[in-house]
């Protein structure tokens, strides 16, 4: 388990906790030491992880393993490790320096629809391009951009059900 400095047992026990009475799910990133811990069934497996973690169903069947991917070989990966849900990123292009290459609404479509898992939309959703969201096969979305501007819509797409 690694653990900044700053950081101790104790203080990540009460953000836990406060968390919990707030009712806000703790996605654990990577570290099942640390799930065991906290004592807490949200786990969150990152792109780059490439370990395989069903076992964690095995000992703990309310488990929610959460993924993110990039492409179709990741999406298989994360499907391979359990994961319930998967982030799909990079829905729009985005303007960071180092990031090229996005997939747009229908080549996401034409990826998402070959799986029979939950999606959720992530990267460069702006108030230019929300109502494209509409289009999307998910379940939920997620974004740090315009999120102010866009909060009026959020409600009605987070959570879409069929």
């Amino acid at each position: 388990m690694r653990q900044s400095k700053n950081i101790s047992c104790k203080s990540l026990k009460k953000f836990a906790s406060n968390c919990k009475s707030k009712r806000i799910d703790l996605f654990v990133a990577n570290s099942v030491k640390l799930l065991t811990l906290l004592k807490t069934n949200k786990f969150y497996i990152s792109a780059w992880n490439k370990k395989h973690f069903r076992n964690l169903r095995k000992v703990n069947n309310n488990i929610e393993i959460v993924g993110s991917a990039h492409n179709v070989t990741e999406i298989k990966e994360k499907i391979d490790q359990g994961c319930s849900q998967i982030f799909l990123s990079r829905i729009f292009e985005t303007k960071y320096r180092f990031k090229k290459g996005f997939l747009g609404v229908t080549r996401f479509n034409l990826v998402t629809q070959r799986f029979r898992t939950n999606f959720i939309a992530l990267g460069g959703i702006n108030v230019k391009n929300f109502n494209q969201i509409k289009n999307l096969n998910i379940i939920g979305l997620a974004m740090s951009s315009d999120k102010k501007k866009a909060g009026n819509y959020l409600p009605a797409f987070f959570k879409k059900t069929y």
